[in-house]
């Protein structure tokens, strides 16, 4: 009996993943739809874009390069020291420490 209702449902569900498939690729939609919309959707990104639009493009002074002030700056970084590696396991239990 358990065998032949799930054999059962899964006919069923085989029906109906199908079903919705033939429906999302032949029903979905109008086929002469285009992929993709340049099409305002709301006023706040309409707003949004009429404000990218007034942006200016940005530009960088790059002198700073070649001026003599920066090419004297000197690295003033400390070395670090490489540390002796930790345990192998870090949830080992600590050996001479007792837990309680």
């Amino acid at each position: 009996m358990k065998k032949s209702l799930n054999t059962v449902f899964l006919i069923i569900a085989t029906l109906v993943v199908g079903g919705g498939l033939y429906w999302f690729f032949f029903m979905g939609g109008d086929p002469s739809a285009p992929l993709s919309a340049n099409v305002v959707q709301n006023r706040a990104q309409a707003q949004f874009e009429t404000l990218t639009g007034q942006l200016d493009p940005i530009s960088f002074d790059l002198t700073i390069f070649s001026d003599p002030r920066f090419n004297a700056l000197v690295d003033l970084a400390t070395p670090v020291m490489p540390e002796p590696v930790g345990h192998a396991d870090p949830f080992a239990p600590i050996p001479g420490v007792s837990a309680k």
